[in-house]
């Protein structure tokens, strides 16, 4: 329906955020909800051109993740989408916050906002920070947060009707396929500055 999460801090002080997805289309979209104290955002694309996509291809895992869990994410560092691959290395985030969790994996500016998943392609988090004092060292806000953040918005706006699916129609694939179905559902988020 063209609701997206990224993470607070990449459109905090937007004039104007546009959202371009892996065929190169912008589309013009609104932060219609920001939770700073949890680092997310939720975005609404907002533009005649875009079309949704009927069905999506990934699921969100209620049940807490584990770990060593190896974990896959998709973002953009650059200016086309990024796989990387790790694991879920502690359960808790940067000096013990209990918000996020650390993964071992590779992740640069770009990166925040980029869903977290899972070998049945299942969302397990979302992408938001690293420590630049140590190599490979990134955090991810835990899943049970985005529902927090998304229970919030729905007691202030219960128009808009943002549904999580929890069945992934890509468990059980090889995880070029899985990507190849997931790429179509993450956006490289643009800020235009105030």
């Amino acid at each position: 329906k063209g609701f997206l999460l990224t993470s607070s801090h990449v459109v905090s002080n937007a004039a104007q955020v546009f959202v371009q997805n892996n065929k190169g289309q912008d589309f013009r979209a609104d932060i219609i909800y920001n939770d700073e104290s949890r680092d997310l955002a939720i975005l609404k694309i907002n533009d005649e051109d875009f079309r949704p996509l009927t069905n999506l291809p990934y699921g969100i895992r209620k049940s807490a993740s584990e770990l060593a869990e190896p974990i896959f994410t998709l973002g953009f560092p650059k200016d086309e989408i990024v796989y990387g691959e790790g694991y879920l290395s502690a359960m808790t985030g940067f000096k013990g916050d209990t918000m996020s969790s650390q993964i071992t994996i590779s992740a640069n500016p770009g990166n925040s906002g980029g869903p977290v998943l899972n070998k049945n392609g299942e969302v397990i988090g979302m992408l938001n920070a690293r420590q630049t004092t140590a190599e490979g060292v990134v955090f991810a806000v835990k899943l049970q947060h985005i529902f927090r953040t998304i229970d919030d918005f729905r007691k202030i706006d219960s128009i808009q009707n943002i549904k999580l699916s929890t069945n992934s129609n890509i468990r059980g694939m090889e995880r070029v396929q899985q990507v190849k179905k997931i790429e179509e559902c993450v956006y490289m988020v643009k800020v235009v500055m105030k």
